[in-house]
């Protein structure tokens, strides 16, 4: 619309700030890298057994990164020194980082506008709302691969961690739409700035979508729908007379072959 400022990288396009200390000691103990999981406050695992598939497969000897996992209840998943659980991430920080890989998230769009600026592939486990469209929209520009948080195991999530960590195609588009959303003159808070700016100075009738100038019946459609609702009534009503007039035609006609056979 003419009176929306796009403005999804206004977060990740800030500068990646230094990562607290404890956060740094661990991800720096990495050798082949980390792999971020967060599922914002949508879900409290501690309450579900997806819980137990993702501990195996961080803990799975198959699975060589290092893991930074925000939840609540760090006492939820056995601890062999490679997982680590805070309940609270800096994430837009840690996916800046070059040695984060992965990205396991919900698919919140905050999550995959910060995942894509920096370049970073994701498995989405879409739960709610704007989650779903927003993962078939990631995994159909090849930057994620698409997850049913209520059918997966632990397996498949390790195939699909190796498949992204060794498939090109997943790291090169990541990559691609990073550039993309880099690419542009302005930032996302001088657009912002800009755009109040224009605003104040001509105000924003120009501005506004057509939209506003239909009325309420107009706007909701109930004139097409009532076109539609008459057409199929009318329809309905020429479809039941002629079968009216058919059953009709043939009673008459079966009424009198039999009053012939009588005489």
């Amino acid at each position: 619309m003419p009176n929306t400022v796009a403005v999804g990288d206004i977060m990740a396009g800030r500068p990646g700030k230094a990562l607290p200390r404890d956060l740094e000691d661990f991800v720096s103990a990495s050798k082949d890298g980390v792999m971020l999981v967060s599922f914002g406050s949508y879900l409290n695992f501690a309450t579900h057994d997806v819980v137990r598939k993702f501990c195996d497969t961080f803990t799975d000897k198959r699975n060589r990164l290092l893991v930074v996992w925000k939840i609540n209840d760090d006492n939820v998943c056995s601890n062999n020194g490679r997982v680590k659980m805070m309940s609270w991430v800096p994430q837009n920080d840690l996916l800046a980082d070059p040695r984060v890989q992965i990205f396991i998230s919900h698919g919140g769009l905050n999550s995959i506008v910060e995942s894509a600026y920096h370049a970073k592939p994701m498995i989405i486990f879409p739960i709610i709302a704007d989650q779903l469209s927003n993962a078939a929209a990631a995994e159909s520009k090849g930057l994620a691969i698409r997850m049913d948080i209520s059918n997966f195991s632990s397996e498949t999530l390790l195939f699909n961690i190796d498949k992204i960590l060794h498939d090109p195609t997943y790291r090169r588009n990541a990559h691609l739409s990073s550039a993309i959303l880099r690419d542009r003159p302005d930032t996302a808070a001088q657009r912002v700035s800009a755009m109040i700016n224009h605003v104040i100075k001509y105000g924003d009738r120009h501005l506004r979508t057509g939209a506003f100038e239909l009325s309420t019946m107009q706007f909701f459609m109930f004139d097409i729908f009532a076109v539609l609702l008459t057409a199929g009534v009318a329809v309905l009503l020429i479809v039941a007379l002629t079968c009216y007039c058919i059953c009709r035609a043939c009673c008459a006609r079966c009424c009198e072959r039999t009053k012939l056979k009588t005489v």
